[in-house]
């Protein structure tokens, strides 16, 4: 074999160097669009339970719908019937003077780090409202359910309105009354369903007129909800539990943007709020005729919304 030129060598080498660099950028590119495809959207909703259920003790029947993300192909809906709790102790009741029915609401759906699922739900009765934990033991991709009630509100109308995963086996909370304001944040034991007593996050007052809603948390640890406020327009806010006021020591809440889509500010708050296993920011909302329900990226610095597809579901959540 001819012996080669230092010049030719070195072609040789770059096209070599070139193939390898866009191998691997093709092997890169291929491998993204295999994780997009995998990423799995958990969607839930109510269903009609009847009124002889025992709502303090069971909670409210759900359909749990999986599809692919990336093409919105649902692979399973399964219906979870009214299930009883593991700890049914009594929690404070008080007759409502202005009661309309008997209600169930799912207010947050979170996907544990072990993979499972845990759904918070509010059942409204006329002696006041119970609060559940519904969960899947082990992978939700093959779901057994069990259940239990939140315990420890000193009051018969407060609510857990939204939820996320914190380290040893602790759960943050908004709690409102009744569903609306004044709300608070509050921790809750996951493995009794009691809400602590004593504040050891330094978690920061909220106004009392304020609604917030829709708790999520990016991969790096910071958390994010909404915020209404009097002028009516959800706000992107957010807080990371390591950085703290000087003067008060509670954590601080950051006021990011104000939520819009097409330009123009939103007038309703969104039904929920999660991150992708990929980082992305998304959410779910009513559309425009506000008919049907849809998934839409959110910018978090802008607060600009971006229309994907409709998802019919009342809360989301993705496989981690």
């Amino acid at each position: 074999m001819p012996s080669l030129k230092r010049r030719q060598f070195g072609q040789l080498a770059a096209a070599s160097l070139t193939s390898t660099v866009v191998a691997g950028l093709s092997n890169k590119a291929v491998a993204q669009k295999i994780q997009l495809k995998q990423e799995i959207l958990y969607g839930v909703k109510p269903l009609a339970t009847p009124n002889n259920e025992n709502r303090e003790d069971q909670t409210p029947s759900i359909e749990l719908s999986t599809a692919e993300f990336a093409t919105g192909k649902v692979l399973s809906r399964l219906n979870r019937l009214s299930l009883f709790v593991d700890n049914p102790l009594s929690v404070p009741k008080k007759a409502r003077a202005f009661y309309v029915a008997q209600s169930n609401r799912v207010t947050k759906a979170v996907t544990l780090k072990d993979g499972s699922l845990v759904i918070s739900t509010v059942s409204s009765t006329r002696n006041g409202f119970f609060n559940h934990l519904l969960f899947t033991v082990g992978n939700a991709a093959v779901p057994v359910f069990r259940a239990k009630k939140v315990l420890g509100f000193k009051r018969s109308n407060q609510t857990v309105e939204s939820l996320l995963s914190l380290p040893n086996n602790r759960l943050l909370c908004l709690v409102g009354t009744e569903g609306v304001p004044p709300f608070s944040f509050r921790t809750i034991d996951f493995t009794t369903g009691k809400v602590l007593d004593r504040d050891d996050l330094d978690l920061p007052p909220l106004p009392l007129n304020h609604r917030f809603a829709n708790l999520c948390q990016d991969a790096k640890g910071n958390i994010f909800a909404t915020e209404i406020g009097s002028e009516g327009i959800p706000i992107l806010i957010s807080i990371n539990l390591q950085e703290k006021a000087l003067v008060t020591g509670k954590v601080i809440i950051k006021r990011l943007a104000p939520l819009k889509f097409e330009g123009r500010p939103l007038s309703n708050d969104l039904k929920d709020l999660g991150f992708s296993r990929s980082g992305e920011l998304y959410a779910l909302a009513a559309d425009t005729n506000r008919k049907n329900t849809a998934l839409f990226t959110v910018d978090v610095k802008s607060g600009r919304m971006g229309r994907i597809k409709n998802f019919e579901s009342e809360k989301f959540t993705f496989t981690l």
